[in-house]
């Protein structure tokens, strides 16, 4: 993410049924603040750190912040923030506005790689579409910016995660699909598709913005989560969703969530 330079648009005044999109912002901290003093908004706020380490705090806690971690604020809600290492943190804002936001909790999860990248797609577009644009919301770059809020309230669980659409062609390719569990082998499904690899991961791409690989990697984790918020031990947990060796699946768990699959819980603060 050190490519990235500065974005802000102040006014964007992105406006759907039921979702206002007041601000977007992309920028380091400054070098020499260590701190961001405890404030509030009257609005949402979507808090991306995509470089940094430090120390996310509320008035009910506080919440260890790294690379792809994520906040979601609704209004009114107190919070600061803490570096804990020498370069300052490259954070993502967006500044929102929902009906009923007052009602949902603030939110504090770690994005996975597919979601990360997702991000870092739209952002690099954005930057594209706004060249030499003196900070004006240029039209075209209203939908890389929904697109974007929307990734990250989908990881914050404020939006519902919507299944994927039927494949076309009869359903074949969504047939298919619909077979790739958390612990399928890959080769399995190529061989079922009767595809080389390499094109049988062009057209689930075309299909569902991902690879083999990635989605299956999006249903193991969505597994892992489910069964560890159920109590089970990490090596039945591992072995349930096609990893053997377990110390591998705690690695692979860590840099997915940003948590080690002992220790994982959704971290929801009031």
């Amino acid at each position: 993410m050190r490519h990235f330079r500065s974005l802000l648009i102040n006014k964007a005044d992105i406006r759907l049924p039921g979702m206002r999109v007041l601000t977007v912002a992309l920028h380091r901290h400054l070098p020499e603040h260590a701190s961001v003093e405890q404030h509030r908004h009257r609005w949402c706020q979507a808090i991306l750190y995509l470089s940094g380490i430090g120390q996310q705090q509320f008035a009910s806690g506080e919440a260890r912040v790294e690379p792809g971690t994520l906040v979601v604020l609704p209004p009114g809600v107190s919070h600061a923030f803490r570096r804990t290492t020498e370069r300052p943190p490259l954070c993502l804002m967006i500044d929102f506005s929902v009906p009923n936001a007052r009602l949902g909790p603030a939110a504090v999860c770690s994005l996975n790689r597919s979601e990360l990248t997702q991000v870092r797609q739209h952002l690099a577009h954005l930057f594209r579409l706004q060249a030499g644009s003196g900070g004006v919301l240029r039209w075209e770059s209203a939908s890389a910016i929904l697109q974007t809020l929307i990734t990250l309230l989908r990881a914050a669980n404020w939006l519902e995660r919507v299944p994927q659409p039927a494949a076309r062609g009869g359903g074949v390719m969504g047939r298919l699909l619909s077979t790739v569990g958390p612990a399928t082998p890959l080769r399995q499904v190529v061989q079922r598709s009767g595809y080389q690899r390499d094109h049988l991961n062009r057209l689930v791409k075309s299909e569902t913005g991902l690879t083999l690989g990635q989605l299956r990697t999006q249903r193991r984790l969505a597994r892992a989560k489910e069964l560890l918020s159920q109590g089970m031990r990490v090596a039945n947990v591992a072995e349930a969703v096609g990893v053997l060796d377990q110390s591998y699946f705690a690695r692979w768990f860590r840099r997915q969530t940003g948590q080690t699959p002992s220790r994982w819980s959704p971290r929801i603060l009031g």
